[in-house]
């Protein structure tokens, strides 16, 4: 409980590569944290918004009153500080994070996807890039590892080739069974250096992407569409 409704709406800010290292096993309650977070940001958007506010007009008014310009009575400085307020750059700010706040919010209440703030994305975005790996050559296929899970997943894959569509909620059908990705790594090194974790499908939890999989699903060559 701690998890979901004290650190949770924090982590959910974090960057889903960042946040899955925590919440790898409990993705539902992930979505509920992220709702909780998305309310809560939004709220104190609104409260920062107002003290922003108060803080403005005090200042506009001792801006005006040191040039000599009337304050008190002036519908037309009353009517120019309000436009400025809402054209200066940091009530665009406030606004923003209250705005992103409502789409997290909303997006977990209703889809179950957990999206965090923009600014650490951005953050996690110029990290990966400049620690991106140099090219390296293209490794032979061979087929998947089957592996068995720990304590954070039931299943485990290893394959030669990156899956960029193995995201969570992402569900695979094999030996009977589903399995969901709930995340991914790369070793950097190995003949199947991109490993997938993998969970049973909890009960009533959205599978998307459902698909038979075999281990040598990656030796099956990609067949190119023919205009007919």
């Amino acid at each position: 409980m701690w998890a979901t409704y004290i650190l949770g709406p924090v982590l959910t800010l974090l960057p889903r590569r960042w946040r899955e290292r925590v919440f790898r096993s409990t993705p539902n309650r992930v979505a509920r944290a992220a709702m909780l977070s998305g309310i809560a940001q939004a709220l104190l958007a609104v409260a920062g918004l107002v003290v922003w506010y108060s803080l403005y007009v005090g200042y506009f008014a001792e801006a005006l009153k040191s040039r000599g310009a009337p304050v008190e009575g002036s519908r037309a400085a009353g009517l120019l500080g309000y436009v400025w307020f809402w054209f200066n750059p940091v009530t665009w700010v406030i606004g923003y994070f209250g705005l992103e706040g409502l789409v997290r919010s909303t997006a977990a209440l209703t889809t179950g996807e957990v999206y965090g703030t923009l600014p650490l994305a951005v953050v996690e975005y110029v990290y990966r890039l400049a620690t991106r790996p140099r090219l390296a050559p293209e490794l032979p296929l061979v087929a998947d590892e089957i592996m068995r899970g720990d304590a954070t997943c039931d299943l485990k894959i290893a394959s030669c080739r990156a899956r960029p569509d193995w995201k969570y909620p992402f569900t695979l059908r094999y030996a009977g069974a589903y399995f969901q990705v709930v995340a991914d790594i790369h070793l950097g090194a190995g003949p199947r250096p991109y490993v997938y974790s993998l969970r049973r499908l909890p009960p009533g939890e959205i599978a998307r992407g459902l698909k038979d999989y075999t281990p040598d699903d990656i030796l099956t060559a990609v067949q190119p569409l023919q205009r007919v």
